[in-house]
């Protein structure tokens, strides 16, 4: 090999190694980054001065920071996506060029803080997506240009709600998407959402919240289907008006909390909610009218918990189809608990109740019911192969004041039988 291709060579691998950034167009108008071997800096010269470009994606690029200039000469841009960096720090002005952007995806940087005026030049902005970073607090007046938002994700980052001012949402009556998840939202003012006229989604999740917030069921939240509160540290849902509001509800999540007892009104006002989630909490009863009269509701999750029964009077004059009760307390159900259910109108499709102590008459009864009236359940964990119930006589025994010894017999079968 002669001494040129050697050199041609070295001068070829010397360049892919130390390549920064590689950014092509893709069709017209969009423009896609991919990363080099080293972390960038991103200045002018790389995508900007381009005027037919209308989305930049320079996700998982190794940025670090971005340059004054970076996007200068942009008119038509209206997607960028900055996603999955290293950016700590935005500076005032950076984004100033970028008048026409809809769409601007920050998730997964390392941004500790916002400064004020980084989105005064950004009046159609629609979409802000700044989870997974570590912002600490939100300044007031940060949002207050984006008059058109309607999607804002600040989940997963380092917000404290007591610190939060209650109108930093003040311009912001159009968002229909709002994700503050995985912030401590304990102490968050009670007026935190006023403004907003629109809301459909509203994720509380892993808030460190001890009670259902009023900041997710004041008055202007009429509008929202879908409620997380999921994995946080609710204990009780003992007011029966906290949900009086929701009069659009179609999604409530309550799992994963620490819930020990429930109004009965509770659900009575939200005739338009489809599903209601409550498992894996602590539930011991639910009330005999619980979920009784809501002519929408057809998927119900109330598995994991401790309940010991199933008052059938809970579902009269619901629409249930699909309902889980598995991983509870159950050792019999009502005679005819299916059936039932159907005559008094609603329609059960599909019902799965694994991991309780049944005893084995009663969960006989259940599946040969089921299997009768075409509901459909998990039969491969009921194919005889496996001990799914436990047995002293022949006969079902429907006394809460025997499941104890049930409970006691199962526990010890699951020791046993890991």
């Amino acid at each position: 090999m002669s001494i040129w291709i050697k050199l041609l060579i070295t001068v070829i691998l010397e360049t892919i190694v130390t390549a920064k950034l590689i950014c092509s167009k893709k069709g017209v108008t969009d423009i896609v980054c991919t990363a080099g071997n080293s972390d960038y800096e991103l200045e002018r010269g790389v995508v900007s001065d381009q005027n037919g470009i209308t989305g930049i994606h320079l996700k998982s690029c190794r940025i670090t920071q971005i340059k004054l200039e970076a996007f200068k000469g942009l008119p038509a841009l209206e997607y960028l996506d900055l996603s999955h960096n290293s950016i700590s720090n935005l500076d005032l002005g950076v984004l100033d060029d970028t008048q026409n952007l809809k769409s601007l995806n920050l998730s997964f940087n390392s941004i500790k803080s916002l400064p004020l005026g980084l989105f005064d030049q950004e009046p159609n902005l629609e979409v802000l997506d700044l989870r997974g970073n570590s912002i600490k607090n939100l300044t007031k007046g940060l949002f207050a240009p984006l008059k058109k938002l309607r999607h804002l994700d600040v989940s997963n980052n380092f917000l404290v709600g007591r610190e939060l001012s209650p109108d930093i949402f003040e311009n912001n009556k159009l968002i229909k998407f709002m994700d503050i998840s995985r912030n401590d939202l304990s102490d968050t003012p009670e007026n935190l959402f006023q403004a907003f006229t629109q809301i459909d989604f509203l994720n509380v999740d892993r808030c460190f919240l001890d009670k259902v917030p009023a900041f997710t069921t004041k008055t202007n939240m009429k509008t929202m289907k879908h409620l997380m509160l999921s994995t946080n540290h609710i204990t009780q849902l003992d007011d029966p008006k906290i949900f009086l509001n929701l009069e659009s509800i179609e999604i409530i999540n309550l799992a994963k909390n620490l819930i020990e007892s429930i109004s009965e009104n509770i659900f009575k006002s939200l005739k338009k909610i489809k599903m209601i989630i409550l498992r894996d909490n602590n539930l011991r009863s639910i009330p005999d009218t619980l979920f009784k009269g809501l002519p929408k509701l057809v998927n119900l999750h109330l598995q994991n918990n401790m309940l010991e029964s199933l008052p059938v009077n809970a579902f009269r004059n619901s629409r249930i189809k699909n309902l889980n009760v598995g991983g509870n307390k159950i050792t019999f159900l009502i005679d005819n608990f299916c059936l039932e259910l159907k005559n008094s109108g609603t329609n059960l499709k599909k019902f799965m109740f694994t991991n309780n102590p049944w005893q084995c008459p009663c969960l006989l009864d259940v599946l040969v019911e089921m299997r009768r009236m075409g509901i459909e359940y998990n039969p491969d964990k009921y194919d005889g192969q496996q001990k799914v119930c436990v047995q002293q006589d022949q006969y079902c025994h429907r006394h809460l004041e025997s499941n104890s010894v049930y409970i006691d017999l199962y526990q010890e079968l699951v020791e046993l039988n890991p």
